[in-house]
């Protein structure tokens, strides 16, 4: 799914306080996002990863309305070059039931964003990146940027 990711070492970390600035931080990221092609949504429920992939679905410019694939495990929007497909592995058990998804038959086809992507780390793609989000005390959430080993 991912293609080989130069940017192996890029870290960053942002603190955001609204929707708009998250949607700045995915619109800041979005060439990183898009050179690795799939991308693992981490952090505890209610952090702020399905608004995070409403935030980059802003960025590729799709006017769709994102929501959460809790249930249906996958979900694609945009068209031509601005593919989104979202996935949410939270009420997977094994590693076997993301593998029926198919998830391969998207490599290439746009970019991938995964939520709960770190229950099965051992199937994701090489060049994978990951998206930490951490909700603070004060309300504002830490949004990391750290590259797959």
């Amino acid at each position: 799914m991912a293609t080989d990711n130069p940017a192996t070492e890029s870290h960053s970390r942002r603190v955001v306080r609204s929707p708009q600035e998250t949607t700045a931080v995915a619109a800041e990221w979005l060439p990183h996002l898009l050179q690795a092609g799939v991308v693992s949504l981490e952090g505890p429920l209610g952090a702020g990863k399905t608004h995070f992939v409403k935030a980059v679905a802003t960025a590729l410019g799709i006017p769709e309305d994102v929501t959460s694939p809790t249930f249906t495990l996958l979900q694609s929007y945009g068209s031509g070059e601005q593919r989104l497909h979202h996935s949410d592995w939270y009420r997977l058990e094994s590693a076997v039931e993301v593998l029926a998804l198919g998830l391969e038959e998207y490599e290439g086809d746009g970019l991938m964003l995964i939520e709960w992507g770190d229950k099965f780390p051992e199937i994701l793609p090489p060049g994978t990146l990951r998206i930490i989000i951490a909700p603070q005390s004060d309300g504002s959430r830490l949004i990391s940027l750290l590259a797959r080993h």
